[in-house]
């Protein structure tokens, strides 16, 4: 299916009717139907893959269209003139993956202050990425031999306070994307995903709750391929669109929600403009395996949950394993050795001229992956250093980031890569330069002129920047003799105006006298040139 301008294809997620509490024992499954076509195939740890996959000759073939796959009742959807499935159970179309670091960006639309949403979902981001369940997805390559990486980093999140109403359209969905990406919200990232997230008052009226629970697609958004996607509050309809209530975190939307993102994140990865990786009927990867959850143990509310990311525990459906024939599972284990990189913590604060608290670089090998990591930074702003201590480094390292004073406040996105070999992986961080507090200090008019036994005026003038909210002191020097300079008030906070007079005695000398007005406050000292004439 094709829209107008930024809406180019869509992949969705449908739901499935669960509604009682579950408890659960250890290994028992929510979908033991589904999970007995794969048996003897499980979770296992370690399978091979093809390097380079052979594009298919895709006439025949079920593109995906985003409103026609299943719901939890039903069956996988068929292509009954398809020829009998082949390989892996799912095939390459020629089209491109997501490759390198995949960012995760979260737009919060609606009412989501007081929900406990934002916590669980933002620690799903957060640690999804070089996790055995995510690292299913490097089985999936490009006609080049390319494969995805088990690297995902959350950018950064928006909130959109009902700026389309709270009946959305897909064309609402790219609108929200492209304002976010406009107004400087969220950064333009080709590698990027952007997940809109209604609140639970919030209808999606394609068919949320209805036909689907989350979609993806991509679309040419402010002149790039941006990739997104639509995930509904699974609270606003429980029998659909949630396995369990409540779920592992004591919610029933929220935790419901992360296995809808998951969902549509590896969709979007292994085929974001819908002409990559799906199988003959048009399911994409996690199509395939939607509404199974592989070996389950109970979380500590008694609620069932198949894995831990992070501090959470989450029941989130298993992927298609692209190897050994293709099966559904919870995690993958790359056959080579390995390694990913994770940074902690993802954002750091400086003001200019100064250098910033460590970041940590975590190297985390797999598979026998022991050598030596080489580490760089990229997208710093002009005036910025980077510092890896080591440089080359086994297990971890210490990123600092020195700034000079020309560097402007701002927040600045950048990309840290580790290579070794061929091998070569990426993490997102955020260096934050604040604004310095400071003042600075102007006197009107520039010059003066008095005579004997009269007075003038200045106005001296204190601008505050970068929050400096101080207590700004005035003086005066170079009045000639028999002269005085008094200010009122005598000192202002923050920005503010004090009036310099200056009174000349019948005895003062005649000339002109350069004056040097003074500001002192919060350890800083500005000066402002006048003239003062005497005749």
């Amino acid at each position: 299916m094709r829209l107008a301008h930024v809406i180019v294809s869509t992949g969705l997620l449908f739901a499935g009717l669960v509604t009682a509490p579950l408890r659960v024992q250890a290994q028992q499954n929510l979908n033991p139907t589904a999970d007995a076509a794969a048996k003897g195939k499980g979770d296992r740890t370690q399978q091979t893959a093809s390097h380079i996959p052979i594009i298919r000759n895709h006439i025949g073939d079920i593109r995906p269209d985003g409103k026609g796959n299943r719901t939890r009742q039903k069956n996988p959807r068929s292509n009954p003139a398809a020829a009998p499935a082949s390989g892996n159970g799912i095939d390459y179309h020629g089209g491109p993956l997501i490759l390198g670091t995949t960012n995760m960006y979260y737009i919060w639309y609606g009412n989501w202050s007081t929900s406990p949403a934002v916590s669980i979902l933002t620690n799903l981001a957060q640690h999804i990425g070089g996790s055995p369940y995510f690292n299913i997805n490097t089985t999936y390559s490009d006609g080049s031999g390319r494969a995805v990486s088990n690297s995902v980093a959350f950018g950064k999140s928006a909130t959109d306070n009902y700026s389309r109403g709270t009946a959305l359209g897909d064309n609402d969905i790219a609108t929200i994307v492209s304002t976010a990406i406009s107004s400087g919200g969220l950064p333009k990232d080709t590698n990027g995903v952007y997940f809109v997230l209604t609140s639970p008052d919030v209808r999606e009226t394609s068919g949320f709750c209805t036909v689907y629970c989350g979609w993806h697609t991509s679309g040419s958004i402010l002149g790039s391929d941006i990739k997104y996607s639509f995930v509904g509050d699974a609270d606003q309809c429980p029998s659909a669109c949630a396995a369990q209530s409540p779920g592992p975190n004591s919610t029933t939307g929220p935790d419901a929600m992360a296995s809808i993102i998951a969902h549509e994140l590896e969709e979007a990865v292994t085929d974001p403009d819908l002409n990559a990786w799906y199988d003959s009927a048009g399911n994409e990867n996690a199509d395939k395996c939607a509404w199974t959850f592989g070996s389950l143990f109970a979380a500590p509310n008694g609620a069932a949950a198949n894995m831990k990311l992070g501090t959470l525990d989450y029941l989130i459906q298993q992927n298609w394993v692209n190897a050994s024939g293709g099966y559904c599972a919870l995690s993958f284990a790359s056959a080579s050795p390995d390694f990913t990189l994770t940074v902690s913590p993802h954002s750091q604060s400086v003001a200019p001229g100064a250098r910033t608290s460590p970041y940590t670089l975590t190297i985390h090998p797999s598979n026998g992956f022991s050598g030596t990591v080489n580490l760089s930074a990229s997208g710093l702003p002009s005036g910025a250093a980077a510092t890896f201590s080591p440089q080359g480094a086994t297990t971890t390292s210490s990123l600092t980031i020195s700034t000079t004073t020309a560097v402007r406040a701002g927040s600045y996105p950048f990309t840290i890569t580790g290579t070794n070999g061929s091998l070569s992986h990426s993490t997102s961080a955020t260096l934050v330069v604040t604004a310095t507090k400071d003042f600075s200090i102007s006197v009107t008019p520039t010059s003066q002129t008095v005579h004997r036994g009269f007075s003038v005026r200045y106005t001296v003038k204190v601008t505050a920047s970068g929050g400096f909210n101080s207590s700004v002191t005035f003086s005066v020097r170079g009045l000639p003799s028999n002269t005085t300079g008094s200010f009122s008030p005598s000192s202002v906070s923050g920005s503010g105006t004090s009036t310099l007079t200056v009174s000349a005695w019948r005895t003062a000398p005649t000339g002109t006298y350069s004056l040097s007005i003074t500001g002192t406050g919060g350890s800083k000292t500005h000066t402002a040139r006048a003239t003062l004439v005497v005749n």
